[in-house]
Order: structure tokens, then C-alpha cells, then sequence
């Protein structure tokens, strides 16, 4: 009896650290970065398996994700309390990142379309390192 307690009450600590963890960064952003990651897997698959036309559509919702999450404030800058000029000067920041990816994904759109593989690599290469910018910079949960 006092075994199955303990394991009650070790998975009801495990399990509410968990949501105290993570409850923070439920945000319309992360929402957006949610279905940007599942996007972005279902264009990956479809480049591999040379569907295009597929691949288009969900560039196509990648920039509409893209879009409405410049509008965000990633949560990083309520959790390190920038106000005034650092909060403006760090939103303008996070909104060039963002452009830059939607420039980027319009080109590779184009480039799916046109059938230009070496070009489409490229892209891929440089969302890739538009990534990997944007959580460094933006992310902290």
C-alpha cells in the first residue's frame, strides 16, 4: 500500500512539473511554432518524395504562420521584463528575423515551382540557419 502511494504521489510531482514547466509558454506563438514544425516535416517529406506541387501548399501555410506570428511577442521578452526602447528595439529584431523567413520561403516556393533542386537545397540550407537564429535569439521555453 504505502509503495503504491509513494509512486501516486512521485508521477503527481513528475506530472505537475511537467505542466508548471511548459504552462508558460502556452502562447498564440508557440501555438504557430506547433503547426510552423508540422509544416515544415510535411514539406520536407514531400520534396524527398519529389511532390512539388504538395511541397507548394505548405510553404504556401508556412507564410501565413509566419505572418500572423510576426504580430507575437515571443514570451522570452515578458520573462526577461524588457520594456520602453529594449522591448521595442528587440520586437523590431524579431520581426526582421521573421520577414527574412518569409522572403525565404516565397523564394523557395518559386524555386519548387520552377523545379530547382540546387536552389531548393539552398533554401532549405538557409531556413535551416533562419531557425536556428530565431531560438537562439527569441526562444526560452
Amino acid at each position: 500500500m504505502k509503495k503504491s502511494l509513494l509512486a501516486v504521489a512521485i508521477m503527481s510531482m513528475v506530472c505537475s512539473s511537467t505542466v508548471f514547466a511548459h504552462g508558460s509558454c502556452d502562447t498564440e506563438l508557440h501555438g504557430y511554432m506547433i503547426k510552423i514544425k508540422d509544416e515544415m516535416r510535411a514539406m520536407s517529406s514531400d520534396v524527398k518524395a519529389g511532390d512539388s506541387q504538395s511541397a507548394v501548399g505548405h510553404v504556401e501555410a508556412l507564410i501565413t504562420y509566419f505572418e500572423k506570428s510576426r504580430s507575437e511577442v515571443p514570451h522570452k521578452f515578458n520573462h526577461d521584463g524588457l520594456k520602453g526602447e529594449e522591448l521595442k528595439v528587440q520586437t523590431a529584431e524579431y520581426q526582421k528575423v521573421v520577414d527574412s523567413t518569409i522572403t525565404i520561403l516565397k523564394d523557395l516556393e518559386g524555386a519548387l515551382q520552377s523545379g530547382d533542386s540546387s536552389k531548393v537545397r539552398e533554401l532549405f540550407g538557409a531556413i535551416g540557419e533562419q531557425r536556428n537564429l530565431g531560438h537562439s535569439s527569441f526562444k526560452d521555453c
